[in-house]
């Protein structure tokens, strides 16, 4: 039975605000006042032990939820969620944020249609427009840096970053380099450190394939594990392992925190360096935040940290970065400068300032909720047109797979798409291990969109059985 925590071990400071509460229960997770399970008091009661209003209080319980320190259940409460005190007292921290209603975002889709379920790209309509207009006009205002951008890039967004990351991830004292792409950060890596193997699991992530065989590495694929990458398939030779611990692209699941120090161990044995690219850890529905691989004991100068805003913000951007081990740092630097692989000025800077100002930590939050609404009526659609159809990979992300054992994925793809659907093959996204699905992204899934996308499954599914 969940301990409901009193007003007595519930102390808080003085707080005049959402982001004062937030931090407030954050702390009393640290210092144990709060542990795993427990159940916080109502939004009520806890407005009248501070004074806040109600709707206050509602808001830090949204931000706290949309970070994974706690889970609202109907009928439950509110529970702090299991693993949240190993996420607080490694450094995570929820979004900053304050009082402010942020402008409402006016509903014009633009780009992909709704029913393009291929992977990728996130709703850019969720982006407070008046929030990235104020960010670019700061950006402009500013005038030309007059610096090189590819040895010099945005201090702007170097320094939002820092702060970013240390309050999402759990990374202090990050000093990133700048990229216009993950794969460019990818391949910076491959051409620097000395191995001739490529590890990566399959189905995985494509545009590392390619830039590993690009740089002429051996590649060696391994089956997907639901509990993560599993160091002791890897054997004694250094090489390069490419992984996705926080939501495994593209069967989504997450890596256990006893493969996460099992690989870390692997790579400071063997002397390998591990990628770890953290495309959509923004993004979690119901379960903690698990710290990211580079945060764990020994793991910095063997495990190089790779982000991008294509997914919180959107791809067209262009604006990646990355955290490597301090013995390739300046290797991978004069890499960006020969190649030119860093972002342009104007949008580092502009995605810079609208980090800075908080309205990043607005939009993730606003973000979340909704995703986690669109991810909810999909789930539920087909579970109920589909009833035998397992689903993976709805913890955390932007897509979720189907999987179709008994189907041609990629002739199902073919009639969704005489159906009017666009969709992604599972098999697509292997090299030796396939495996038959579809990739379903339900970023830009619309209120009816899940319902006719399920039903049409079902019929097609049907008809090829």
């Amino acid at each position: 039975m969940a301990r409901t925590a009193t007003s007595g071990s519930l102390v808080l400071s003085p707080v005049s605000s959402a982001a004062d509460l937030v931090d407030g229960i954050v702390d009393r997770i640290v210092d144990g006042a709060l542990v795993d399970g427990d159940r916080l008091p109502s939004t009520r009661v806890l407005a009248e032990q501070t004074g806040l209003s109600r709707g206050t209080v509602v808001r830090a319980f949204d931000e706290l939820a949309a970070a994974g320190f706690v889970d609202s259940r109907h009928g439950s409460g509110t529970l702090v969620s299991a693993g949240a005190t190993q996420a607080a007292r490694a450094g995570a921290r929820t979004r900053k944020h304050d009082d402010a209603v942020p402008a409402p975002v006016v509903e014009q889709r633009r780009g992909r249609s709704s029913r393009d379920l291929r992977p990728g790209v996130p709703d850019a309509d969720l982006v407070d427009r008046r929030a990235w207009r104020s960010a670019v006009r700061s950006a402009v205002t500013a005038g030309l840096a007059g610096l090189n951008p590819w040895e010099e890039p945005s201090p702007i967004l170097r320094a939002a970053l820092s702060e970013h990351l240390r309050r999402h991830r759990g990374i202090a004292a990050a000093d990133p380099l700048l990229f216009d792409s993950s794969r460019s950060a990818v391949a910076a890596l491959c051409a620097v450190f000395d191995a001739r193997v490529f590890h990566v699991e399959d189905p995985g992530y494509r545009g590392a394939v390619l830039m590993a065989r690009e740089h002429g590495l051996e590649l060696r694929c391994h089956p997907v594990d639901p509990d993560g990458l599993d160091a002791a398939r890897l054997g004694d030779e250094s090489a390069i392992v490419f992984t996705t611990p926080a939501h495994q692209y593209p069967l989504g699941h997450r890596a256990s925190v006893d493969r996460r120090v099992a690989l870390v161990e692997w790579a400071r044995r063997t002397g390998s360096l591990v990628i770890e690219d953290d495309y959509d850890g923004e993004f979690r529905y119901g379960v903690a935040p698990l710290p990211a691989l580079v945060t764990l004991p020994g793991a910095a100068d063997h495990v190089a940290y790779v982000g991008t805003s294509s997914k919180s913000m959107s791809p067209d951007l262009r604006v990646a970065w990355c955290l490597p081990p301090a013995a390739l740092r300046r290797d991978v630097q004069r890499w960006l400068a020969v190649h030119r692989r860093g972002p342009s000025s104007l949008p580092a800077d502009a995605l810079g300032e609208f980090i800075g100002s908080g309205a990043m930590d607005r939009h993730l939050a606003r973000a979340a909720r909704v995703y986690s609404d669109r991810r909810s009526r999909l789930v539920a659609a087909l579970a109920r047109e589909c009833p035998d159809v397992a689903v993976t990979g709805v913890e955390a992300g932007l897509h979720l797979c189907v999987l179709l054992p008994d189907h041609d994925d990629d002739a199902v793809v073919d009639d969704l798409a005489e159906a009017g659907w666009r969709t992604r093959s599972l098999s697509s996204q292997s090299s030796r291990f396939p495996v038959s699905g579809l990739v379903l992204n339900y970023a830009r899934l619309g209120g009816r969109d899940a319902r006719e996308f399920a039903a049409v499954l079902r019929e097609v599914l049907s008809a090829g059985a």
